[in-house]
């Protein structure tokens, strides 16, 4: 693999992807005559916050910090999930 294509670029490229993405749906809600963040933001934010805790462990970062990331992660997808069922009933 070239020196400048690695596994942790591209863990970048794709959050920079994820970045465009939230910032076109927040626009796109706003158009649509939406207050504050479209529902979707946070199953984006949890998966940006386990490609970001990938990326940590990938460039050995310290263990508790991507322990520290994944638990944030998964209290996104907790609420996230929560917030989902909440709405069904």
């Amino acid at each position: 693999m070239p020196d400048w294509l690695s596994i942790p670029r591209l863990v970048d490229i794709i959050l920079i992807g994820m970045t465009f993405e939230a910032l076109w749906l927040q626009r796109r809600h706003t158009q649509r005559g939406g207050s504050g963040a479209p529902g979707i933001i946070l199953h984006l934010v949890s998966g940006a916050l386990l490609l970001i805790s990938m990326r940590l462990a990938l460039t050995d970062y310290s263990p508790l910090l991507v322990a520290a990331v994944l638990g944030c992660a998964g209290c996104c997808h907790f609420v996230e999930v929560r917030r989902a069922l909440m709405t069904q009933h």
